[in-house]
């Protein structure tokens, strides 16, 4: 099982204090993305679960600093990456949970998937 996280200053009321994406997986081993760019950060650990860990690790959990992250007030929007039955990507806004793999865009904006990649 694999544990990702989000890095981030709790008691910083302004921005949080982002730091960084971390996932905890195999035998004690560690990736950190950090950038400093949360949406960068989010969307590499996303590839890297994507292309590298599913061959070896068969469950993927978010830590409770993912939700903390958000409820904290972190200003971001959800975006789901949906691929439709011809192959082709497409960045949804709205509830596409069940469809698509959820990454984060800033509040208020609404990138295509080409722009957002």
């Amino acid at each position: 099982m694999a544990v990702f996280g989000i890095n981030y200053d709790e008691g910083n009321e302004q921005d949080l204090g982002y730091e960084s994406v971390d996932i905890s997986y195999g035998k004690n081993e560690k990736r950190v993305f950090n950038s400093g760019n949360f949406v960068k950060d989010w969307f590499d650990l996303i590839k890297f679960i994507i292309t590298e860990l599913s061959k070896t690790e068969s469950h993927f959990v978010g830590s409770s600093s993912v939700d903390g992250f958000f409820m904290d007030g972190a200003d971001y929007d959800e975006a789901y990456l949906v691929v439709d039955e011809k192959g082709v990507p497409e960045l949804c806004y709205g509830d596409f949970e069940r469809m698509g793999t959820k990454l984060f865009v800033p509040v208020g904006t609404k990138p295509t998937w080409k722009e957002l990649k």
